[in-house]
């Protein structure tokens, strides 16, 4: 993330922080994806603020950490965050150094043990807890080394900040697979997200391709009160893109100009807004567009300098999945093929017995298995998590939970079963259950059909239509008479 110029210590914190525990705490992350194909899902009503979910485990709005020195101590950070059911992104190093040696507060990170430590004063106090660098590819190893220790540490995603800007980026497009093969090692399953700027010229200036062949998300900085001057007018106007007048930099002008190249990347988009602007300067255009454009999550940068306005916006707009509703001509399969989504996980997520039984109006939720949604809630919902205490080896936990060293190991990406720390928080391996058995779409038999007709149709044959539905005469079956597609 660019500094972009001396930002003001704390100014908001200290008014905030003594009204915190007064403020009503609630989730508050809007979902969304960008995606093309079937007709434009629209955001699902959003549940009331006081009926919503405890903060652990759900979608929150996230504001960002520069430095512990600039944006306040973590108490004064925690009251504010958690006051608006807000996570919190703390930069914890730059490059291959730890944040230590650039942040001069007492609670920088200077290694695991300190991430350890934030993560569990942050998430004791109901704020989700991320973490974020800035990637130079000079030391892919040890980037990628440092980074794996933050999530094995505890922090439940990963930002990486990509841009090509002076102090940043170096690399070369090996350095960035050599970041991801390494990281992946460690953490399979990690939550990963490209902070980038996503004016046209600058997008191809990062090796963003290879990137995002082991990201999940990009997160497009969206800083239309930085953007909002007259040389970056020209530069638009020059890519194609003219907003009209300096003032038309607005958040959709922005994203308008980003989706064409980011779109190719296939991956859901996470936007940040501009925190040096005031709540009714384009925040609300900006989480309509990001809805609009079904981005999961929106961000704000940065703790250190946006105003109580923009907080309370996003305390008061609660997560909102993707849905869509249903027109005259559409059907289940038409819309789950679309959406790339299997029928029988669309139907279960809507408890759909049969599917050709939707009415035109039904609001349909849509479950995007690549979302950080679904990542999000499923963070902790294995066997609960355990921080190692004085005298805990990994040996001795995996005993007392009937599991083993390995699982243990591979869950948390642990390299090293010896190399564990007091203080570390570990995920605790979920016993293994039998599978769900998903729903089973139906038909219903009309004038006409005939089996067939009917395996022709589904991709399947006769002779495992009559299986499944233990028919013996395949000229038996009758008009009304309901049959289980395989």
């Amino acid at each position: 993330m660019h500094p972009r110029r001396r930002l003001p210590r704390r100014h908001f914190l200290t008014t905030l922080a003594g009204t915190a525990a007064a403020l009503v705490l609630a989730p508050s992350r809007v979902l969304a994806r960008s995606t093309t194909g079937p007709p434009a899902l629209a955001p699902r009503a959003a549940a009331s603020i006081v009926n919503s979910p405890a903060l652990d485990g759900e979608l929150t709005h996230f504001a960002w950490v520069w430095s512990l020195d600039s944006d306040g101590s973590p108490e004064e950070i925690r009251d504010v965050l958690a006051a608006h059911g807000l996570g919190v992104v703390v930069k914890t190093h730059d490059g291959a150094d730890w944040m230590s040696e650039f942040d001069s507060s007492p609670d920088a990170v200077s290694g695991p043990a300190q991430v350890s430590k934030l993560a569990a004063f942050f998430e004791d106090g109901g704020v989700p807890f991320h973490a974020w660098y800035n990637t130079h590819g000079l030391d892919p190893r040890a980037e990628a080394e440092l980074s794996a220790d933050v999530l094995s540490a505890g922090a439940r995603s990963l930002f990486i900040d990509l841009e090509a800007h002076g102090g940043f980026w170096e690399g070369t497009p090996r350095a960035a697979l050599q970041i991801g093969e390494l990281l992946r090692a460690r953490h399979p399953d990690a939550w990963l997200s490209l902070a980038i700027d996503p004016r046209p010229w600058e997008i191809g200036r990062v090796p963003l391709a290879e990137f995002s062949s082991f990201a999940n998300e990009i997160a497009p900085q969206v800083y239309w009160g930085q953007f909002r001057d007259r040389p970056n007018y020209d530069r638009f106007r020059d890519e194609g893109y003219d907003a009209g007048s300096v003032e038309g930099i607005t958040p959709r002008f922005i994203l308008e100009a980003a989706m064409p190249q980011l779109r190719e990347f296939g991956l859901p988009i996470h936007p940040i807004g501009d925190g040096t602007t005031g709540s009714d300067d384009g925040w609300p255009e900006f989480l309509d567009e990001s809805f609009a454009l079904f981005a999961e999550s929106v961000s704000v940068w940065r703790v250190g300098e946006v105003e109580s306005g923009v907080l309370r916006l996003l305390r008061d707009t609660p997560p909102r999945l993707p849905s869509y509703v249903v027109r005259p001509g559409d059907t289940l399969s038409v819309l789950a093929d679309g959406w790339g989504i299997p029928l029988r996980e669309l139907m279960a997520a809507n408890a759909i017995t049969d599917a050709n039984r939707i009415q035109i109006g039904q609001r349909l939720v849509v479950p995007l298995a690549s979302s950080r949604g679904a990542y999000v809630a499923s963070w902790r919902s294995g066997g609960g998590s355990h921080t190692i205490a004085p005298g805990e080896t990994l040996s001795e936990l995996a005993e007392r939970w009937g599991t083993s060293v390995e699982a243990i190991a591979r869950l948390n990406g642990i390299t090293d079963p010896s190399h564990v720390w007091v203080g570390l928080e570990i995920a605790v391996p979920q016993p293994a259950a039998a599978p769900a058995t998903a729903p089973r779409a139906s038909y219903t038999i009309a004038p006409g059909d005939n089996l067939w007709s009917l395996a022709s149709r589904w991709g399947t044959t006769v002779e495992e239509i009559l299986r499944v539905n233990e028919i013996a005469d395949a000229d038996s079956i009758r008009i009304g008479e309901t049959l289980i597609i395989p």
